[in-house]
């Protein structure tokens, strides 16, 4: 079983982490840590749709997140992309063939969301996925 965690370094990762080891100890999957970076300007590999890169901050926080899962003895690989999020995300869930996507929730509200548009929102409208929305602290 492969889940998918979309991490964004906000206040809902630390919940998207722990949901993802549970999940993956319980079904005996692997984790797939995604973040995506809207604003690319390292080398892209759009043959597998990864950044090839190893000193970003957002590279060395997600390989850091990757290995405390690890540690935990969940098996857990950190990919970097580049694009938009929703789009980026649900492609390379589809590319894995991830039987669970799991993301975050800010909350900002329905207005927020009808006028800036909701990465969560467009998440579930376009996933063939189930998804687990997990909603952040603050």
């Amino acid at each position: 079983m492969k889940i998918v965690a979309a991490v964004d370094f906000s206040t809902a990762t630390e919940c998207i982490l722990k949901a993802a080891k549970t999940y993956a100890q319980i079904l005996d999957a692997e984790v797939y840590l995604i973040h995506v970076d809207p604003s690319a300007d390292d080398q892209y590999d759009s043959d597998i749709g990864t950044c090839v890169c190893n000193e970003k901050a957002e590279s060395i926080r997600l390989n850091k997140n990757a290995k405390a899962l690890q540690k935990t003895g969940v098996k857990a690989i950190p990919i970097l992309l580049h694009g938009v999020i929703s789009e980026m995300l649900l492609a390379e869930a589809e590319r894995l063939e991830a039987d669970l996507i799991i993301a975050g929730i800010h909350g900002h509200g329905l207005l927020h969301g009808r006028l800036v548009g909701s990465t969560a929102e467009g998440i579930l409208r376009k996933s063939k996925i189930p998804v687990l929305l997990i909603p952040a602290k603050d």
